[in-house]
């Protein structure tokens, strides 16, 4: 993989010459570093300035993309008039208010029985931490002993043989998640909002450093521009990388003053 800033006179001519600038960001360690306890995670003030001018100039559209839950998210980021995807493309909500949900009161009634039986099985493991997120169960283990990793996931994965493949098990960084076994996931959640808007002229960009961003990537896969967050060794089907959320910010800073620059061009005429 390329850093994005090397070839950034070749991405800087495509957002020149797009209409519409579409960048889809996730949260953890791409807007805001990674940290032992999610709720500590903050997004920082420079980078939510940054997606507040973005926001408002004309041809450019904005969507945070977040395993965390949609309200969690919309807190954390606190930028109205944009697009706030949860639970991996489970919620989505637009900036009129229109909600989409994808999971039924009974699912959310066996995952409450899922929740209850893991955290009866697991009480003794130190520093294990659940999280509910709606449709969707986390077990950190990021502050856990090593030695008790394999237990979790062999726990999780008993607990889940009850379900027939209702429900599954998906991983991510020092985290597991118990998710219902349906089809969605972050591309498909790009995929679904791109629906929305015309293609010609429209240059999507997704920024993110985990597995589950990968979905999104192989959507925007010769359609936008793919970015990795973390080092440019790791196995990704990323377009480019950029090695921490602090290059984020300047990226976003960037891009605001392409976007800046064309408005100027086309108010002069």
């Amino acid at each position: 993989m390329k850093h994005l800033f090397e070839d950034w006179e070749t991405l800087q001519a495509r957002i020149q010459q797009s209409r519409n600038l579409f960048l889809f960001l996730d949260y953890d360690g791409t807007l805001t570093p990674i940290v032992s306890r999610p709720e500590l995670a903050l997004c920082p003030s420079e980078a939510k300035r940054h997606l507040e001018k973005l926001r408002d100039l004309p041809g450019a559209y904005l969507a945070v993309i977040s395993g965390r839950s949609l309200e969690d998210v919309r807190e954390k980021v606190e930028v109205p008039g944009i697009i706030y995807v949860g639970n991996h493309g489970l919620e989505i909500e637009y900036p009129d208010g229109r909600h989409k949900k994808r999971l039924s009161p009974a699912r959310t009634r066996e995952l409450k029985r899922i929740t209850q039986n893991l955290q009866n099985s697991l009480k003794e493991i130190p520093g294990i931490l659940f999280e509910e997120k709606g449709p969707i169960l986390s077990v950190h283990y990021r502050s856990v002993p090593q030695e008790f990793f394999a237990r979790i996931s062999q726990v999780l994965k008993e607990e889940l043989r009850q379900w027939r493949n209702r429900w599954k098990m998906a991983s991510g960084k020092m985290v597991l998640e118990i998710r219902p076994n349906v089809d969605f996931h972050k591309g498909e959640a790009v995929r679904e909002i791109l629906k929305a808007f015309p293609s010609v002229g429209l240059l999507p960009i997704y920024l993110g450093d985990d597995q589950t961003d990968e979905d999104a990537f192989r959507v925007i896969k010769g359609r936008g521009v793919s970015v990795f967050i973390g080092p440019g060794t790791s196995l990704s089907t990323a377009d480019f990388f950029l090695r921490s959320p602090a290059e984020v910010q300047e990226f976003l800073f960037r891009c605001l003053q392409v976007r800046r620059a064309i408005g100027r061009c086309s108010g002069a005429h």
